[in-house]
């Protein structure tokens, strides 16, 4: 068990985006050290996942979880990444188009360009039916790529725009994932292992697109809007390309860590996962770190958003 959480340590002071963004690194060590001292006694995997946890809370990374190998599979949980071509939907409702981004969920970078066939059919379509208004619903959309996001706002959004700054941990270990993923990024792999790499926020020119839409549009958020799908309602927040409505997420943020990176514990198996980048949102961090809806309501029990958004003053 000791290895196992010196591992721990290990991966979060070299790997994490930003370790100590919430306590110093001496504070932080005295922490994991008073931890530490309580393995005395061999501990249950429950146990010790506990105590793993409760490592974690300084952190201050809402992705940041240890958890058994494979439990979504045991629980036979949906993996939206095995079905990229439907993960976006589109429906008319009389004048308006509705579009469910169920999920920007990725198998690495060879998906991408599924989304983004996917994504100039749908807005072909949305010009064939000549809806006036356009609902994008994000309400359970718990995450992925933020690239898919990027593809919508193409589509809504010609102008320039304020993107997120970001700032990246370099490290061997997320370089070798980046690797097996069939990702490349030159800049990353000349820099020093430990170096911060800082991307400040941007002006980014929209691409021309075949079918733009020009109409209202309106983004419904929810509880579970979680990560990038957070990003995407913050860039459209930020930059005034549309109002929210619905809920706050429960558990993101508009800055947050995330790239996320997973590793194996040597001995008990069990699963770490955490962000390698830190984001911080358009408007900066002086505004309230929360996604507050411009239009809040209360989602359909029975998840009927369709005829919530058919409802909507907007």
């Amino acid at each position: 068990m000791r290895e196992d959480f010196q591992f721990v340590r290990e991966q979060l002071f070299n790997v994490h985006a930003n370790p100590f963004s919430q306590l110093t690194k001496e504070k932080y060590k005295a922490y994991f050290d008073s931890l530490e001292a309580g393995l005395s006694q061999p501990l249950s995997v429950a146990d010790f996942r506990q105590k793993v946890n409760l490592a974690l809370i300084p952190l201050g990374d809402e992705h940041a979880a240890i958890s058994i190998r494979n439990a979504n599979a045991q629980k036979k949980a949906p993996v939206w990444a095995d079905s990229v071509a439907t993960n976006i939907s589109y429906q008319r409702l009389g004048d308006i188009g509705y579009i469910f981004a169920r999920s920007f969920a990725t198998r690495g970078s060879k998906d991408l360009p599924v989304y983004e066939r996917c994504i100039d059919s749908i807005f072909a379509v949305i010009r064939r039916d000549g809806v006036t208004r356009l609902a994008i619903d994000v309400s359970s959309n718990d995450g992925g790529a933020s690239a898919v996001g990027n593809m919508i706002i193409k589509h809504i959004f010609p102008k320039p725009y304020k993107s997120y700054s970001m700032s990246w941990k370099r490290s061997e270990a997320y370089l070798a994932k980046l690797t097996s993923w069939g990702f490349s990024d030159e800049h990353y792999q000349k820099a020093a292992p430990g170096e911060m790499l800082h991307f400040q926020s941007g002006t980014v020119v929209p691409a021309k697109v075949s079918d733009p839409f020009e109409g209202k549009v309106i983004v419904i958020i929810g509880p579970a809007t979680f990560s990038s799908a957070i990003m995407f309602a913050t860039l459209v927040q930020d930059n005034a390309m549309a109002r929210l409505a619905g809920e706050s997420p429960e558990n993101g943020h508009p800055t947050h860590f995330g790239e996320m990176y997973s590793t194996v514990l040597p001995n008990a198996q069990l699963e770490l996962r955490f962000g390698v980048k830190e984001w911080v949102r358009p408007a900066g961090r002086g505004k309230v770190n929360k996604l507050v809806p411009d239009l809040p309501c209360g989602l359909p029990s029975n998840k009927d958003v369709p005829m919530l958004v058919k409802q909507l003053q907007w």
